[in-house]
């Protein structure tokens, strides 16, 4: 089960629908996934990748959305007895769609075995992840996934470098 905070009426966002304070509440998450996002997206636009701080931005945006909205569907569903939901069917949606958004980031170059395109595609994975935690409230767990992105992709990214450099010394291309 994942833990929520709960109203008083057990509901997070309402017992039945959103009122204002509540919307104005998912406003705020979505805000601060944006921001999350935004802040894996400046490395991968230091990094001159193609997608950069308003990709990842936006994707940790829509996730955001798409998991709070849902969320209140559920509860307003569940308060009038119309529909019992699974809210993992949210995530699995946004995770599923952030899957060909990455795969359209990842280029294999004929006739070589190089491809380019990975770390791009999991960062934004990640972001959408950084969304979904967001949008459901929990936003200690954000900024530790977006704390552990900065990290691999920053300063992991210097290491492998260094790695492949040593490996193969002749090749003198940034890891993507």
């Amino acid at each position: 089960m994942i833990p929520v905070a709960l109203g008083a009426e057990g509901a997070r966002f309402g017992e039945a629908s959103a009122g204002w304070a509540d919307q104005l509440e998912i406003v705020g998450l979505i805000a601060l996934a944006t921001a999350l996002g935004a802040v894996i997206g400046i490395e991968r636009e230091l990094a001159n990748k193609s997608a950069g701080l308003r990709t990842h931005a936006l994707v940790a945006a829509g996730a955001a959305t798409a998991v709070a909205v849902g969320e209140v569907l559920l509860v307003t569903a569940a308060a009038d007895g119309s529909v019992s939901g699974d809210p993992v069917r949210a995530l699995h949606a946004v995770l599923t769609g952030i899957g060909f958004l990455g795969a359209g980031a990842i280029i294999r170059h004929r006739g070589e075995a190089s491809v380019e395109g990975l770390t791009t595609a999991a960062s934004l994975w990640l972001a959408a992840a950084v969304g979904i935690a967001t949008g459901l409230g929990l936003w200690v767990v954000a900024l530790g996934a977006t704390t552990v992105a900065v990290v691999v992709l920053g300063v992991v990214h210097r290491i492998d470098f260094w790695i492949r450099d040593q490996a193969h010394p002749a090749r003198n291309d940034e890891p993507s």
